[in-house]
């Protein structure tokens, strides 16, 4: 293989990379964000078993738990807690939560540019508000930890 093909073979495949993150990024049309509606004692290797990509702990650590696919259409991303003692739905927000969810939103956007971010009970149903809290005005209103020192 002369030099200018293996040139012209390594072109086509950035292009083809190209081509094929472009489709990844125009198959997710939603970040949906929920709250696992689950105590605040969750054990960590219980976290496999839950449906979403990313989950937020209280803490405000990320856990990726599943890979994002094109063909999953959405980006489901959940708060840790949500339920007290008595099993009923709360908001149990940390600041945690709040600034690691922001930032991952920022993140996911950035790259998925065409997503639109919607809580879960907007796409889904359920007989109780997921995640619990009103998302669109929580991102009109939140500011970031940096924003709040400067």
């Amino acid at each position: 293989m002369t030099t200018v093909q293996r040139k012209l073979l390594r072109k086509q495949r950035r292009i083809a990379a190209l081509k094929q993150a472009t489709v990844q990024r125009q198959n997710i049309r939603y970040i949906v964000v929920h709250s696992s509606f689950t105590k605040n004692d969750l054990p960590l290797n219980a976290l496999e078993n839950l449906p979403y990509h990313y989950v937020i702990t209280k803490s405000g650590r990320l856990l990726s738990l599943h890979e994002v696919h094109p063909k999953d259409g959405t980006i489901e991303l959940a708060l840790l807690g949500g339920m007290d003692k008595e099993g009923n739905h709360v908001d149990s927000r940390t600041v945690h939560q709040n600034e690691t969810l922001f930032n991952t939103l920022v993140m996911l956007t950035e790259r998925f540019p065409d997503a639109h971010i919607k809580s879960a009970d907007q796409l889904y149903v359920y007989s109780f508000p997921n995640p619990g809290f009103n998302i669109q005005q929580w991102l009109t209103e939140y500011l970031p930890a940096l924003l709040l020192v400067a």
